[in-house]
């Protein structure tokens, strides 16, 4: 592509363009905004971030000889090719939009946001795409799956520019359909902006992530942005309860899901054990049971969110409800581990990180407690102080007993937040305080006794504790959880030979 015609599309963020005419006729071979992914014709996108400001190292990277051109916020060295726009984040959307040739337009796209809920929403649309027999993409939180090239990342939904790379990787590969959890963040900062969707969700909006948006309204509002981001005969698929928020929003079409009379996907006896859940889902087109292997009535929802919106695409309903029968739930979410039953306990991982899902996870696993619930908890550094008490107050109302600990502490002291937290400690509760992240679920499954349920919350999936940027030490709660379960089950087994 040649540069004249990729700058074309961020012509009306422009503040300033010194780009030579003759220059504009040479081939763009890459674009980024990654200084260690430069290579020869790359167009170099800078950015002020948090921690660093790409501007400092321009002309380090001109003086390379791979940068044909940079586009910046600031004015920089005028004997650079540059363009400065109002908005580096908005340009990156559109470049890569433009450089990578609007691959969505290829896929069904479906992208979910939401508190809680993206990530198994997420996942089940990728399995039920699979079992259909398509190829296709998964980008999210606990993995991404790009035609089968699995790895992780850092952020729930990465930069524009990774975006469209995979999805014009999976349509160059053959897939044909790309699954994505959105975030607040991503819908903020443009990451999303060009990308039309032919399925957006919405699973719900409770705190969260107010340390970086200013106002609950501006988090509801930013959630909210995906709506506007669907292909001219793209379907909203909503929860009931955020109907009116849609108001003024020029959406193609919207169904609801929920509870009463008025959705259009309406939810209604729902029964949940340890071997799954079922409900009875009231459709547009019939009324059917449907089974899921997910514990907790929360995950009728996420089920139906999904099932909704390829119904409402032209899949088949009974084909679709037989596939979430297969699907067996996303690592760290809702997650029970087997070999604690020979203790005569349950144990269960869950990523609940915030007072809402701590409320929903806890609340399930109280209705198949036949004993006490015992609760492992702590809030990640770096977050939303103020949901810190809340947590306490949910744990400690809800739990026999409530083991605050260390969760990720990212920079911050780890005995500052637990400090936040002890404060919403309900004053009658049984909570103990044990820094030790290892110890705390150690502690746990050695307080239960027959028919008692340990749940060790908030970090689920991740493989790593993080303290700070560079002190960051394998543990994945599952694996630790299972080192210290089988350790009690060969001493009860040595102790009676």
């Amino acid at each position: 592509m040649k540069l004249g015609k990729l700058l074309e599309s961020i012509s009306k963020l422009v503040v300033k363009d010194n780009i030579l005419e003759e220059l504009k006729e040479l081939d763009v071979e890459y674009i980024t905004n990654n200084s260690t992914k430069v290579k020869p014709g790359t167009v170099f996108i800078c950015r002020v971030g948090k921690n660093f400001d790409s501007h400092t190292i321009v002309e380090k990277l001109y003086s390379e000889g791979n940068v044909l051109a940079f586009v910046t916020e600031k004015e920089i060295n005028s004997k650079i090719p540059y363009v400065q726009v109002y908005d580096s984040r908005l340009a990156e959307a559109y470049l890569a939009d433009t450089f990578f040739d609007h691959p969505y337009n290829h896929l069904i796209t479906f992208g979910v946001t939401g508190t809680n809920g993206k990530t198994t929403c997420a996942h089940l649309f990728h399995h039920i795409m699979q079992q259909i027999g398509l190829n296709g993409s998964l980008s999210g939180t606990v993995m991404n799956d790009i035609m089968g090239d699995k790895f992780y990342i850092h952020n729930t939904t990465p930069d524009a520019i990774t975006i469209m790379e995979n999805m014009a990787r999976t349509y160059k590969n053959g897939g044909s359909y790309y699954s994505m959890e959105v975030s607040s963040h991503s819908l903020d900062q443009a990451r999303v902006e060009t990308l039309r969707f032919d399925i957006a969700g919405l699973t719900n909006i409770t705190r969260d992530h107010l340390d970086y948006h200013p106002t609950f309204e501006h988090y509801a509002n930013a959630k909210m942005h995906i709506f506007d981001l669907l292909k001219k005969d793209g379907v909203a698929v909503i929860n009931e309860d955020y109907l009116e928020l849609l108001n003024g929003r020029n959406v193609p079409k919207a169904v609801s899901i929920g509870t009463s009379e008025k959705a259009d996907y309406r939810i209604s006896n729902v029964s949940t054990s340890w071997n799954g859940t079922i409900f009875t889902l009231k459709t547009p087109y019939g009324e059917k049971k449907v089974y899921t292997q997910m514990i907790g009535e929360y995950n009728a929802f996420n089920v139906t969110l999904v099932l909704a919106g390829l119904v409402e695409i032209g899949y088949d309903l009974d084909e679709i409800i037989s596939h979430i029968s297969t699907f067996r739930g996303v690592d760290g979410r809702f997650e029970p581990i087997p070999e604690a039953r020979k203790l005569g306990i349950e144990v269960v991982i869950d990523f609940a990180h915030s007072p809402d899902a701590l409320e929903k996870v806890i609340t399930t696993a109280r209705k198949l407690t036949k004993g006490r619930l015992i609760v492992v908890y702590g809030a990640g550094g770096q977050a939303d102080k103020g949901k810190r008490p809340m947590m306490s107050e949910v744990v400690t109302k809800l739990a026999d007993i409530a083991i605050l600990t260390t969760d990720d502490p990212r920079g911050e002291d780890p005995e500052e937040i637990i400090k936040e937290v002890e404060t919403g400690i309900s004053p009658d509760s049984l909570s103990l305080t044990v820094l030790n992240r290892k110890e705390a679920i150690d502690t746990a499954i050695t307080l239960a006794t027959r028919g008692d349920v340990v749940m060790i919350t908030g970090r689920g999936h991740e493989p790593y504790q993080t303290f700070t940027e560079t002190l960051k030490i394998p543990f994945k709660d599952r694996d630790i959880t299972l080192d210290i379960i089988l350790s009690k089950i060969n001493k009860n087994h040595n102790s009676r030979e």
